[in-house]
């Protein structure tokens, strides 16, 4: 869906303005015996009746985002390479002090466990001084990657309106004709955002997100071997049920929002025609319309209600099986003497780590 509205929104800018005028009607209004009215617009969206209303978002064409697109999509952040760069960098070094965390705690464990009183004492003073160091690196290479970022989008974001506005500008007459005023300006503000976001926001939690799941199972293998095939089995089942359920979801969500559009389309014409409306005492009819395509919507809701709970629901089951999975074979492990506590306690809080990213992004 966000890919198809910023295909829109680009073939807005490039679109040349060969708009042709067929016909021209003005507004008119036919009393029929059942004392039925019509309204007749130059705008093709607002037809005759609720039928014609009803088949906007149905009959929108389907538009794929092709190779092309893409590049067009990424030149507009050429003028900011440096900032993206410099962003990403910090992003490495922020993930590697976080993926850094699990396996410093670990060895603390073990630590606390091998040596006493004043070596101990002298060895948790070094270690929690390099930490503070760490830590410190971290939080300055976090700030900066997000303060470049955010920045960086809202430059990208007021360029392009710029361009946007200084296109729809310069159409013809005819343009505004067949365009919904509304429209025009949902283009202008959010969806101008929601491009910027593709290109600066999505791809920096990406790479976040693929930096520390790569470094969390790397490290996972790193500890034990045998512990990360153990909690390793489950991702095949999970990444095809979470494939299916991104295109089931997919598939859903464009449906909500085609019948969100028949019933913002609706209660549009309806508030244009309002003395039409009244005119002919079509408050009860109009009423009984809305909430009819209201009521579509929230049926379409109650299923991706339930996908979600039966997805999640599925996702936390496989992950607490994961969970008691490591514990058992973990403690076989440490009582061979091949694994140490402070190894266990960091393959856990690695594997939530891995889970958490990828669960957020």
């Amino acid at each position: 869906m966000i890919f198809h509205r910023l295909t829109l929104l680009s073939s807005f800018i490039n679109r040349s303005s060969n708009f042709l005028i067929h016909s021209h009607q003005c507004r008119s209004f036919k009393l029929t015996p059942n004392r039925q009215f019509s309204l007749t617009s130059i705008r093709p969206r607002r037809g005759d009746r609720p039928q014609l209303l009803a088949n906007n978002a149905t009959n929108t064409p389907k538009v794929k985002l092709t190779f092309s697109d893409l590049g067009k999509l990424f030149r507009l952040a050429q003028n900011e390479k440096g900032r993206i760069g410099c962003a990403i960098i910090l992003l490495f070094i922020s993930s590697s002090v976080t993926m850094s965390v699990p396996y410093i705690l670990g060895k603390i464990i073990d630590m606390l466990q091998t040596y006493k009183h004043e070596e101990l004492r002298r060895r948790l003073k070094q270690t929690t001084l390099l930490l503070i160091g760490v830590f410190g690196i971290g939080a300055i290479a976090n700030f900066g990657r997000i303060y470049l970022i955010l920045t960086t989008s809202q430059r990208i974001i007021k360029r392009v309106r710029e361009q946007l506005f200084n296109g729809i500008l310069r159409k013809e007459m005819a343009f505004f004709d067949k365009q919904k005023t509304g429209e025009l300006v949902n283009r202008l503000s959010s969806d101008t955002e929601v491009m910027s976001n593709a290109v600066t926001q999505n791809i920096s939690d990406g790479l976040r997100a693929l930096t520390q799941s790569v470094a969390g199972v790397g490290l996972m293998l790193y500890i034990s071997p045998q512990l990360a095939l153990v909690g390793l089995t489950t991702v095949p089942p999970v990444a095809v049920g979470a494939i299916l359920f991104g295109r089931f979801i997919k598939r859903l969500s464009r449906k909500v929002q085609d019948a969100l559009a028949k019933a913002t389309d609706v209660a549009e014409e309806r508030f244009s025609n309002i003395r039409t409306v009244k005119s002919f005492s079509k408050e009860e009819q109009e009423i009984q319309l809305y909430n009819q395509r209201i009521s579509n919507v929230l049926q379409l809701k109650y299923k991706e209600s339930l996908a979600y709970g039966l997805f999640y629901g599925m996702t936390g089951l496989s992950g607490n099986i994961i969970v008691l999975s490591v514990f058992y074979f973990g403690g076989v492990s440490m009582s061979e003497e091949s694994l140490t506590i402070g190894d266990l306690s960091s393959f856990l809080l690695y594997a939530f780590y891995v889970s958490l990213y990828n669960y957020c992004n």
